[in-house]
């Protein structure tokens, strides 16, 4: 049904989320996972501890899979997550993205506590691939 899903993931506890979702649909369709971690174009943080985190966060979802029996491409890359999601999309040639609703802004992660976020809000990137992706999308709340 599915060949390959994408999974962006962000290193927030809902990206693990999302990823351990996208790993159990991918098991029970035999199908592969293009797990994509984006760098920030422009960051404070260095080029290369982005990259190390961004290595650890794939890392940890490859590990996941392979205990699941499901492969996995890692994909580290800088861009603007708003702007080229659907473009990562259309290159990992996933025809499903499993995505969770909420996720990391400049480092803070959202906390539903913290920042009065309700069950019907989506994030800017996940709305977005929403409105513009060509293939299915998987809200993960």
């Amino acid at each position: 049904m599915f060949d390959i899903i994408t999974v962006p993931v962000d290193g927030s506890e809902y990206g693990y989320k999302a990823a351990d979702i996208a790993i159990e649909i991918a098991s029970r369709f035999e199908s592969k996972i293009a797990a994509v971690h984006i760098l920030e174009e422009f960051s404070f943080d260095s080029y290369d501890s982005q990259e190390d985190s961004g290595d650890e966060i794939l890392a940890k979802i490859t590990e996941k899979a392979s205990k699941a029996g499901v492969e996995v491409t890692e994909h580290l890359i800088t861009a603007d997550a708003l702007r080229d999601m659907k473009f990562i999309v259309d290159q990992t040639r996933g025809d499903l993205v499993v995505i969770h609703a909420h996720g990391a802004n400049n480092n803070r992660f959202v906390s539903f506590e913290e920042n009065n976020v309700s069950n019907t809000q989506i994030g800017s990137v996940s709305e977005r691939l929403l409105r513009t992706c060509d293939v299915p999308v998987l809200l993960v709340k």
